[in-house]
């Protein structure tokens, strides 16, 4: 058998109900003359009655007019004996804001004194003018205790959501933690995508595969490819086999490949998570076309590809999102501490050097000024390295141009850019570690390097890209004990599968080159 449980906010009312239903008791007993005995009793059985645990808010408003009705009624019909239990009308407003909300609560005192109103009018009789500021002063205290109560809870509810929300989310990170760790492939996309092609040129055989991914814009990204020399497939969403397999979600073969229309044959296959469409795979080869069967069970394997893929999107995302998160807080962190504190020893340092007595000394300060100044510069450009971001609808040249200004600004270099993007992107992730590589390569030439001139090449054509930055600065030399930048730069290069070289530039200064394929052309 079951057991009657309050929640916190029901309890709350309950607690506020019988002690307001004892402050009537007192004054009723110390009313004079005294009231019937009726009236405090039903008092009593109506506060037992609506103390039950109710399931729905809406079960809790109703009850709250019906008590605000039935308590207004007993006290009208007694007034001017009952006026010692006046206080009892602010205990329907106030249940039914904190437990339904305001609506509701305003609705429980507009019932109360419409039913006072209401029994004097069936009494014939007009209260005393006394009695009538007794009754308007409760009236208003009943909606001021609601309004309160409401207010009440709908900031616990936002409390207990955001609560719930942390708790939600901790409880999803942890189990994809776990998941991550025992997947063959874990949840890198790139590595899903190119796993997903191997199963699918096993099952049908083909020369050549690429998978295609819905990415910035609505524009489909290459993710992942299979097969000898260059993919540069242009997916049309519109029209010809592509088009027909995204809008169908059915496998469309076609005679003639890709490239090619004159000899062999090609195929697409829809990537769908239900009814949304996530990419499209193509497979041509030299040889005959396909049968119906071999191609009614590869779209088997694609289907069941989809729900991989667009996890290992999500899961790049949320990764993205926090590696953006934690970058911007180190920002914030650096402004609003060492920037702040740095540049108030500068403003105390002007002050020592305006009143310094001998010339010497006012050297010195003025020197250290300066470096300070140059620190507050360098913590400036650190800012903006840590806020430079790669995101949907700002891609890798966007970023890098607007980081370029700001050195070139910052920092007195002279730029020289070079930028070739194709239409499509390459996938997020890759776009951020070549923009960390291309902003430790830069940071390199301008603090330690002492350069005047930066030359800065980016091409992307995905799923190929390259990079270069050179300077005219000092040059390699020897590496400090306490140096990692290329190190790092070298473990970014390698997490990308990119071929990364670093070398003397004729004429002096330093080259660092980035290339996500040996067959891109460089351009001078």
């Amino acid at each position: 058998m079951g057991r009657f449980r309050w929640s916190t906010s029901e309890t709350i009312v309950i607690t506020v109900r019988f002690g307001v239903l004892t402050l009537c008791g007192v004054l009723s007993l110390l009313a004079v003359p005294s009231q019937p005995i009726w009236a405090p009793v039903l008092l009593v059985l109506i506060a037992l009655g609506t103390s039950v645990p109710a399931k729905t808010t809406r079960i809790r408003w109703i009850r709250s007019i019906v008590e605000a009705a039935l308590v207004a009624a007993i006290i009208g019909v007694g007034i001017p004996a009952t006026d010692p239990l006046l206080p009892y009308v602010v205990v329907a407003p106030f249940a039914a804001g904190l437990l339904a909300g305001a609506l509701p609560s305003t609705t429980t005192v507009l019932t109360s004194l419409f039913v006072l109103s209401a029994t004097q009018v069936i009494n014939d009789q007009l209260p005393a003018r006394a009695e009538i500021g007794l009754i308007a002063e409760w009236i208003g205290l009943a909606l001021v205790a609601g309004l309160l109560s409401a207010w009440g809870r709908s900031v616990t509810t936002r409390d207990q959501q955001t609560k719930s929300t942390y708790a939600t989310a901790h409880h999803l990170l942890t189990e994809l933690r776990d998941v991550a760790r025992v997947l063959p492939t874990g949840l890198d996309e790139i590595s899903l995508a190119q796993e997903v092609l191997r199963a699918l040129l096993d099952e049908l055989p083909g020369d050549r595969a690429a998978l295609y991914t819905n990415g910035t814009g609505g524009v489909l990204t290459q993710l992942a490819h299979e097969g000898e020399g260059r993919i540069d497939w242009i997916p049309d969403l519109e029209a010809g086999c592509w088009g027909e397999a995204w809008t169908s979600g059915l496998p469309v073969q076609q005679f003639g490949m890709f490239d090619n229309p004159e000899h062999g044959h090609a195929v697409v296959f829809p990537l769908r998570l239900g009814d949304r469409p996530l990419g499209l795979i193509g497979v041509e080869r030299q040889a005959a076309g396909w049968s119906g069967a071999s191609l009614e069970t590869a779209q088997g394997l694609a289907n069941e590809a989809a729900l991989r893929i667009d996890t290992g999107q999500l899961f790049t995302e949320v990764r993205t999102m926090a590696t953006v998160e934690e970058r911007r807080r180190l920002a914030r962190e650096i402004h609003d501490g060492v920037a702040q504190e740095v540049a108030a020893l500068g403003y105390a340092v002007d002050e020592l050097a305006a009143n310094a007595s001998d010339d010497h000394s006012r050297t010195a300060l003025m020197g250290l000024r300066a470096e300070l100044s140059r620190i507050v510069n360098e913590l400036r450009l650190s800012i903006f390295d840590l806020r430079s971001d790669v995101q949907p609808t700002r891609g890798l040249g966007s970023a890098l141009s607007g980081y370029l200004r700001s050195v070139g600004t910052d920092s007195g270099l002279t730029v020289h850019l070079v930028l070739d993007e194709a239409a499509f992107r390459l996938p997020i992730d890759v776009e951020t570690e070549l923009l960390r590589i291309a902003q430790e390569a830069i940071t390199n030439a301008r603090k330690h390097a002492r350069a005047r001139n930066l030359w800065v090449t980016c091409r992307i054509d995905p799923p190929k890209a390259f990079l270069r930055i050179a300077d005219d600065g000092a040059g390699l030399g020897s590496p400090r004990a306490d140096s990692y930048g290329i190190d790092i730069m070298r473990e970014r290069s390698d997490r990308l599968g990119a071929n990364m070289s670093l070398r003397a530039r004729v004429g002096g200064g330093t080259v660092v080159e980035v290339s996500l394929s040996d067959s891109v052309v460089i351009g001078g």
